[in-house]
């Protein structure tokens, strides 16, 4: 019994030992906590190194181990922040400068917080939390040092999410399905727990979903959609759609929307019937929606009454609906060569929209009373209702007008008329046509291209774009002379920076072309001369490409500003509701009007954040298709590496020069170590590279043969050589 009992004393005695070490263990450890926060927050500044904040609280080495792992611990639990090169401050916002923008990832892992009053932030790698490319993120400031290039600061917390679905390539190991993004605008992998019915193969892609955000490790999501190897005709259109975060689903109340629309075309009172009258559609051969039809008569004195009969598209979209949100988010129809993101689902689009031969349609249409000169004697515009007579494409129109004969023929000749005389007066008024050739691609089973073409252009093109141009310019008018204080969306191209056209003037001197500036007032029509003389000497696409940048960027606006490259003092977009945004919502705005209603306080509102949203969407899908044609050019002259090509230099700097090859748009580089040994002087002025001991020169604007050595598919760039370094000279010349 004694035994017994000596025996539970000394456990006793051993669990009040253990609980003394285990107190005597975390008493230093929670004043250490106490210690650190009280002193950062403090120094909220402070960006240290734990060696560092060891040898400020004079932490000797037996105590290190635990005061190390209390500031990691403290970091685990968002207390403080790792910072750079393993250092640690306080990471909450209440002692340090916050401020708000948006996130722009870098390829190597990096990024830069674009802020609300214009500052350029630099984030580390380690500093993102859970960010990624284009969220809106608060973010800490940190205390600038001396020799830093930019401000640094730290990701506090994402104010708004830019795309949660990413493009990626799927790894399988051990019963575990990781999702690895395709491009850097995310750059931590996604753990696959919802494979939502779908078996991707180790190496192909996915669309993944990311359900939770990490600020540490991986984050956690689901597969939206099954892409395939990247062989698969559509993978290039896809990765370019998903980099851009361009929609590829509608919503669910969108499509249950677009279920309930009634398709029964009924007369109503205030549209005009227009179904007797002889009116034809002009599209691509390939087109699948039919959104703009033409009809033409003469009057007795001899003048053509144009009508122009756009898809009455608002009439199927109200104003704020879950189909009008999901079109103002897209903005703009994008396309691709095998692929088209739809501004709206395909039963509007092809459908209910579509003015297709023999099927009556609800339309906007605005008749335009126009004398032989060109000029605008009158114009109407009204909802109506039409049924085209027949769907032409631009080579059967240009058959029929070559001919001079065919079905419709009285109607096309009158329009083919009509247009040459609009073109004319257009001209003459300074107007300038930035006619650049386009890529046509011929794409085999897997969407490389097995050719590239120049798209033609025929006259019946032209004629399409003649008439469309009044309409838009006649619908405008309407708007803006109805007073200052009605609100509308115009189509606006501002005047070119001054410093821009004397850049240009100075460039067109250094390619030898012999032509003076025009001096100020800069106006369309001095500009089109200009353009002009410069044409007569050098014609090729790239000079107008240059001409071309020199302008500003054209978009929309609630001001009527007018157009500098149309020449146009009234501009907007009518004529394409089906896949421009901006389009729908003038034709909503001159229902009002015709009504002579009070516009919706909600709709005025809204106008100008429209306006902005428009031009940032056309913006976005320009940048898309460029990138999307880069992709497809790399893939067609990866298949010509070796070959030799004819091309003009586009570019030169200081370490090689870059030349575009002929025909096929593809533009790659050439180093200057490939280039005969000399000394090479770069010129800048004269965009130019000169060899000292060989008098070679390398100038924007020369023609050259080049051989192709490299194509870099995923950095979308191409290196190329001189083909015969030993003959340069004789080989040059201006293009």
């Amino acid at each position: 019994m004694q035994e017994s009992n000596q025996n539970t004393t000394l456990q006793i005695l051993n669990i009040l030992l253990l609980i003394r070490t285990a107190i005597s263990y975390f008493e230093p450890m929670q004043d250490f906590r106490k210690s650190i926060l009280n002193y950062l927050k403090k120094n909220p500044a402070i960006r240290a190194k734990i060696k560092q904040l060891a040898k400020h609280f004079n932490i000797p080495g037996d105590g290190y181990p635990e005061f190390r792992d209390t500031v990691k611990t403290l970091e685990r639990e968002g207390a403080l922040q790792r910072f750079p090169g393993h250092s640690y401050g306080i990471s909450g916002a209440a002692n340090s400068v916050t401020i708000q923008g948006e996130l722009d990832m870098h390829p190597r892992g990096f990024a830069f917080v674009h802020s609300d009053d214009g500052q350029k932030i630099y984030i580390d790698a380690e500093n993102l939390a859970s960010a990624a490319h284009g969220d809106r993120v608060e973010l800490a400031l940190h205390r600038p040092r001396k020799g830093d290039r930019n401000r640094e600061g730290h990701v506090l917390r994402v104010l708004r999410r830019e795309k949660t679905i990413f493009l990626c390539r799927v790894r399988l190991k051990d019963n575990e399905c990781t999702a690895q993004p395709l491009i850097h605008h995310l750059n931590t992998d996604i753990i696959i727990r919802d494979m939502n019915g779908m078996k991707p193969a180790d190496g192909e892609h996915v669309l993944a979903e990311i359900t939770e955000w990490s600020t540490r490790g991986p984050h956690y999501g689901r597969i939206h959609a099954h892409v395939g190897r990247d062989s698969v005709p559509e993978f290039d259109a896809v990765l370019v759609a998903n980099k851009y975060n361009l929609p590829d689903s509608f919503s669910p109340e969108t499509l249950q929307q677009v279920e309930a629309l009634d398709s029964r075309i009924s007369e109503e009172p205030e549209r005009k019937d227009l179904r007797e009258l002889v009116c034809v559609t002009i599209d691509p051969e390939d087109a699948r929606d039919f959104d703009d039809a033409l009809s033409i008569e003469r009057d007795e004195a001899g003048n053509f009454r144009l009508g122009v009969h756009i898809a009455d598209v608002s009439h199927y979209v109200p104003f704020n609906s879950p189909l009008d949100r999901d079109a103002l988010k897209r903005g703009t129809s994008v396309y691709f060569t095998d692929f088209v993101l739809h501004m709206l689902p395909e039963k509007l689009s092809t459908d209910l929209c579509s003015l297709m031969p023999d099927t009556d349609r609800f339309t906007m249409s605005i008749f335009m009373l126009v004398d032989k000169e060109g000029k605008t004697l009158d114009y109407s515009i009204t909802p109506s209702l039409i049924c085209s007579s027949k769907r032409f494409s631009y080579e059967e129109v240009q058959e029929v007008l070559d001919a001079k004969e065919g079905p419709f023929y009285k109607e096309l000749s009158q329009l083919s008329r009509l247009a040459n005389i609009l073109q004319k007066k257009r001209h003459s008024e300074g107007s300038i046509d930035f006619d650049l050739p386009e890529p046509v691609y011929k794409l085999d089973e897997k969407g490389v291209p097995e050719s590239i073409r120049v798209k033609e252009r025929l006259w019946s093109h032209h004629i399409v774009e003649e008439c469309m141009l009044l309409a838009n310019k006649n619908v405008a008018n309407f708007a803006r002379t109805r007073g200052s204080n009605v609100p509308f969306i115009y189509r606006i191209h501002d005047i070119p920076e001054a410093d821009d056209i004397y850049e240009w003037f100075a460039l067109m001197d250094a390619f030898g072309v012999q032509v003076s500036f025009f001096g100020l007032p800069i106006t369309s029509a001095k500009f089109q001369k200009a353009l002009e003389k410069v044409l007569k000497q050098n014609k090729s696409s790239y000079v107008m490409r240059t001409a071309l940048r020199t302008m500003t960027k054209a978009k929309y606006s609630v001001k009527p500003v007018g157009h500098f490259g149309l020449a146009f003092e009234d501009y907007t977009h009518f004529t394409s509701p089906i896949r421009r945004y901006p389009d729908l919502m003038v034709h909503r705005l001159l229902k009002y009007y015709l009504k002579n209603k009070q516009l919706d306080p909600e709709l005025k509102k809204q106008l100008n954040p429209i306006a902005k949203s428009c031009s940032a969407a056309e913006l976005r899908a320009l940048e898309a298709e460029r990138e999307y044609h880069k992709i497809k050019q790399m893939r067609y002259i990866s298949e010509h590496v070796g070959s030799e090509f004819d091309g003009t230099i586009s570019g030169v700097a200081q370490h090689g020069f870059w030349v575009e090859l002929e025909d096929c748009f593809v533009e790659g580089f050439v180093s200057k170590d490939t280039l005969p040994n000399d000394i090479w002087d770069y010129d800048k002025r004269q965009h130019m590279l000169k060899g000292f001991r060989s008098k070679l020169q390398f100038q924007m604007g020369h023609r050259v043969r080049v051989r192709v050595i490299r194509a870099d598919i995923k950095n979308a760039r191409a290196d190329f050589i001189p083909a015969d370094p030993g003959n340069l000279l004789a080989k040059q010349g201006r293009g």
